[in-house]
């Protein structure tokens, strides 16, 4: 097991006044912007730390770190995990882990190489169903990092098969539509066991999207850190909700905008306010648990 000597650039000082966005989405994944301009918006914006959590790729901390630190930002490793159970989609998010770590690398290699031959099949579908798209011109969007439904959806809009991503999505990609194809990958305990097992945290993302609240139990035994609280269009009732949860199980209260960009009616870098009080939390986590092995 290998242990991330990742510390913030001040650890004698909490900060807690401070503000961080701990889930975010580059070009590596299915954001807009490159993680060069997440930092930059970052820093403009004030925020004390940032971890870009692509989906299934961790390279955006090799990239941008230097960069970051250039700019006196902390930019934490950080990773999405897509994992399933039951046909449930469940994304685990992970934070401190060794970026050199080989397991998670060739674990993240290979869930890539899945994403493009599901990528193929539901391009294969579209095709069939009279919408000529090309795997090419999905995968150009990829920038080098993972493909994802989203970038389908781009391909189909621009060759005006949709007028929106909300409609390619509601009427192609999403389980059930005629276009979909089910994924294969970690179990979310899998996905828990390979981020404690490169030196990271563990933390269940967008609980009230997930809606598989039977799962945490299971996935606290497996090591899980945290759960986001801080979300965006978390209501007030599931907020209390999995406040008593994380209180029940000793979880951190995480959170992010879970931005993928910085369009109009989506959530930009920083748009949910977290304390930097969370960052040293998740740290605590993390050497708690090091101290214990």
């Amino acid at each position: 097991m290998a242990f991330c000597a990742w510390q913030p650039r001040n650890a004698s000082s909490s900060r807690d006044h401070e503000l961080v966005d701990l889930h975010c989405h580059s070009t590596l994944s299915d954001g807009t912007l490159s993680v060069r301009e997440m930092i930059e918006t970052a820093s403009r914006r004030k925020l004390s730390a940032l971890a870009i959590t692509d989906h299934d790729n961790i390279d955006a901390y090799d990239v941008g770190s230097k960069y970051a630190r250039e700019l006196g930002l902390d930019l934490v490793p950080g990773v999405e995990i897509s994992s399933y159970e039951d046909s449930s989609d469940v994304h685990i998010l992970g934070y401190f882990f060794d970026p050199t770590n080989l397991v998670l690398n060739q674990t993240l290699d290979r869930i890539k190489r899945r994403r493009v031959l599901r990528a193929k099949a539901m391009v294969r579908k579209l095709n069939k169903l009279g919408m000529e798209i090309r795997l090419e011109r999905v995968l150009s969007y990829v920038q080098g990092g993972t493909v994802g439904r989203p970038h389908i959806a781009r391909a189909l809009l621009e060759e005006e098969f949709v007028s929106s991503f909300q409609e390619a999505f509601e009427k192609w990609l999403s389980p059930g539509k005629p276009a979909y194809v089910d994924s294969e990958g970690l179990t979310p305990t899998q996905a828990v066991a390979l981020i404690r097992n490169a030196g990271g945290v563990a933390v269940m993302a967008h609980p009230h999207h997930t809606n598989r609240d039977d799962l945490i139990p299971k996935l606290v035994e497996a090591g899980l850190a945290g759960i986001e609280l801080h979300c965006w269009k978390m209501t007030q009732s599931a907020s209390r909700r999995y406040q008593d949860i994380a209180r029940k199980h000793g979880l951190v209260c995480t959170g992010g905008s879970d931005s993928h960009g910085e369009k109009p009616g989506i959530p930009g870098i920083g748009s949910v306010r977290v304390s930097r009080a969370v960052l040293d939390k998740l740290l605590e986590a993390r050497d708690r648990h090091f101290a214990e092995f």
